[in-house]
């Protein structure tokens, strides 16, 4: 089995804890607990008929101002970058903060995840899709569990790379 290291990056509140809980448990809360540091989770998955282990970090969020600690990037194998669809300011500066995470993980490629569609309806998604400068690999619910299994089955191929 292969281990390998992934990170889900993004301002705070944008709901990387809830992602990463509807993937690893299947469960979502909407009670608010912010991540202080980094919590790492791990799950089994099969993916191209290889098992591995995903070992899952989710690094506490940012207002955008202040730097990720660089050593929770080191050995990482993949990122996913989340933001909030229903709150500009975690969409805004996406490049900017989508350049930050590849050069501190030396990563090429982050896979890049609007999070919290259930909070808005048709128009106001596409609305804001239109704002947004770079390609977004997926829309999610986390607490619908819309797109969560895909996106983490996305993050999964990038390790391989």
């Amino acid at each position: 089995m292969k281990a390998k290291k992934v990170l889900l990056v993004g301002n705070f509140g944008v709901g990387k804890t809830s992602l990463i809980r509807r993937f690893v448990l299947n469960e979502f809360s909407e009670d608010y607990i912010s991540t202080i540091g980094v919590r790492v989770s791990k799950k089994v998955v099969e993916f191209q008929n290889e098992t591995i282990k995903l070992m899952i970090w989710d690094v506490a969020g940012t207002s955008g101002n202040e730097k990720i600690p660089k050593a929770y990037f080191l050995g990482s194998h993949a990122a996913m970058f989340v933001f909030d669809l229903s709150r500009a300011e975690t969409y805004l500066k996406i490049q900017e903060n989508l350049n930050m995470v590849k050069n501190l993980s030396k990563l090429k490629e982050v896979t890049v995840v609007g999070n919290k569609k259930d909070l808005l309806s048709n128009n106001e998604l596409e609305e804001v899709l239109k704002k947004i400068d770079v390609d977004i690999d997926l829309v999610t619910s986390a607490k619908e569990g819309e797109n969560v299994e895909d996106a983490f089955m996305k993050l999964t191929s990038q390790t391989l790379k």
